[in-house]
């Protein structure tokens, strides 16, 4: 159902997870943006992962809803419906964005 993928957002304290039921082929895109929108903040990790889910949020239209979309600690309490348990990397710590192609097991970072 829907357009499933699962972001891994590693920032130097751990890993967080967020998951969107829509539009997850623009996650690598909207992880980028979010990074983009939080460099004036680079230095301040709080704040530069509140900028990238918030525009993850957007993303999955989950605003001020109940459904889309969700944020977890642990990835292991996913649903098997999602293609890979970390379609996305947003890496708070080396400031990139990767993501897996064509469900291939490597990597391509992400350019805007």
């Amino acid at each position: 159902m829907g357009d499933r993928r699962i972001a891994q957002i590693v920032t130097s304290q751990g890993e967080l997870y967020f998951y969107t039921h829509i539009r997850g082929r623009e996650l690598p895109l909207h992880g980028q943006i979010g990074l983009d929108m939080a460099v004036m903040r680079w230095d301040d990790e709080p704040y530069a992962l509140k900028i990238v889910l918030d525009q993850l949020i957007k993303l999955s239209e989950s605003r001020d809803t109940e459904v889309n979309a969700g944020i977890m600690f642990n990835a292991d309490t996913l649903e098997d419906e999602y293609s890979e348990p970390f379609s996305v990397i947003i890496d708070l710590t080396t400031w990139r964005v990767t993501y897996y192609k064509d469900g291939m097991d490597y990597f391509e970072e992400v350019s805007v």
